[in-house]
Order: C-alpha cells, then structure tokens, then sequence
C-alpha cells in the first residue's frame, strides 16, 4: 500500500532473486498524485521477497486465477487427508513397520474409491448394491 493509501501496481516477478516488483500507482495509472512519494520519473518500486516469507509473500499472487485452481486443489487434498486419517482411523493403527503402514494406506484408498464410485452411482440414479445383487439372483 502507497503511503496515500492506495494498492500499489504489481509489476511482475524476478525470478533469479524470487522477488515480486511493485510499483507506484500514480506513475502506472498516469495520474498526478497529491503527495508523491518518490521524485523519480519512474515513480517508487517496493519489492517482495518470498524467501523471506513464504506464506506472507508467495510465490503466486493470492488475488489471480492459478491461486484459486491450486487452492481448490489444496482444499481438496486435505478433505482427502483428513478422510484418511479420521474416518478410516489411520492414526489410529498399531503398525510400526512400513510395509505395515503402506497395506493400510493401500486399503483406504481403495474404500475412498469404492466410496466415490457409490457416491456418482447415487447421483446418476443408478441401482443401489442390494438392488443390483437381488436382479443378479433372480436372473
């Protein structure tokens, strides 16, 4: 934010220093402000750095499009997660070793895809499985 209070203009990334370049919105929007804050024809540039905080300055900008695709792929991921861990009690097990730990993860995702298929056959209008299982028997 300018010091008269308005955003200030990103002006693109550097990415060799992973830094975002900012600059002032008087000097982009070609208006004349009432307290410039920089006497360069160019106006004043602030600049961000992601690796000094990463979640307070990202990579990508919060407000554009690639941020709410990969947001909604991170919400996502976590219902997922926490699916995992919770409804199918994954931290719950007693196994210690990997090979253990790797069966259970392996078990769980085949429910969680055995769930999603139950779930589109619900919305399709499909047959439920007791449906399905009493027209194989009488057939």
């Amino acid at each position: 934010v300018c010091p008269i209070g308005r955003k200030m203009i990103g002006w693109g990334k550097c990415p060799g220093r992973q830094r975002v370049k900012w600059r002032c919105p008087a000097k982009v929007g070609k208006w004349e402000c009432p307290h410039p804050c920089s006497p360069s024809e160019y106006g004043r540039t602030f600049y961000t750095s992601t690796s000094d905080n990463p979640r307070l300055f990202p990579r990508v900008r919060r407000d554009s499009k690639e941020w709410k695709q990969r947001y909604a792929l991170r919400t996502g991921v976590e219902r997922c997660i926490k699916r995992q861990k919770v409804d199918y009690k994954l931290e719950a097990s007693e196994g210690r070793s990997s090979r253990h730990w790797n069966i259970r993860v392996y078990l769980i995702a085949m429910c969680q895809h055995a769930d999603a298929w139950l779930e589109e056959a619900r919305k399709a209008n499909l047959p439920s499985l007791d449906e399905w299982f009493a027209s194989q028997l009488t057939a």
